[in-house]
């Protein structure tokens, strides 16, 4: 963090507690990590999909209940050092406004994840969908899930940055329920075994907005047991025309 004196990535380190994570026997976080913040400072550190510009200075829905999020565990006392570990957890580290800080921040989870753990991997991450016009209806296509770990990969939980996008997962040649923008995930979940795939598939309609024109990029959010990268985002991109 450039205005920070103390090292990051010292702060970042293997040996860093935070509570309900760390060992017992490792000591407290230390230096400007360790120290209170105020909600506003922490605004600026996280970008929110809908808009592209930090939460504070964004007044979409998911910006606003971003800062609720965000305000909740400043005014719980939690730290630096634990609103981003948190944030990642909910959001995913793709949101943070600091390449640094995002990487520094899933060097730690991984240092204290386990050796055997389901890790999620999309591909490809990006989708151009070229031109694609109203009069067309839906676009479809897909991404690849895959589990590169060792233990059963649960994905719990699907969403996207637009109501012109929505998602679902195929597994085991069943499609699950649709998802989109805000749309609560209620029970539903589905388990990759390590080695094997699954399908998620991602529909886009131009009428929903059907007098814009121009590129467009949507992104797609889907969460899982992955303790390193619990939240992670693929996404779209078009041209949309006539």
């Amino acid at each position: 963090i450039a205005s920070s004196p103390t090292s990051t990535a010292a702060a970042f380190s293997p040996e860093t507690a935070v509570p309900g994570q760390a060992r017992a026997s490792q000591p407290a976080p230390t230096g400007v990590l360790a120290q209170p913040v105020s909600a506003e400072e922490m605004f600026t550190e996280f970008i929110c999909p809908c808009c592209g510009k930090p939460i504070g200075d964004c007044t979409c829905g998911m910006a606003s209940e971003r800062r609720g999020f965000v305000t909740g565990l400043v005014s719980a006392g939690k730290n630096k050092l634990e609103i981003y570990l948190a944030y990642a957890e909910q959001y995913g580290l793709d949101t943070f406004a600091s390449q640094e800080v995002k990487k520094e921040v899933r060097e730690y989870k991984l240092a204290n994840a386990p050796d055997e753990r389901p890790q999620i991997v999309l591909e490809p991450q990006k989708v151009d969908l070229g031109n694609v016009s109203p009069g067309e209806g839906k676009v479809e296509t897909s991404i690849t899930i895959k589990n590169t770990g060792q233990k059963n990969l649960i994905v719990d939980s699907l969403s996207t940055s637009c109501g012109c996008t929505t998602v679902s997962v195929i597994n085991n040649g069943q499609e699950g329920p649709v998802f989109g923008t805000g749309t609560p995930s209620g029970d539903w979940a589905t388990t990759i075994r390590p080695g094997e795939t699954a399908e998620l598939r991602i529909y886009y309609d131009p009428n929903f907005h059907k007098d814009a024109r121009g590129p467009m990029v949507r992104e797609i959010y889907v969460s899982s047991n992955d303790p390193v990268d619990p939240v992670v985002k693929a996404s779209i991109e078009l041209n949309q025309v006539d």
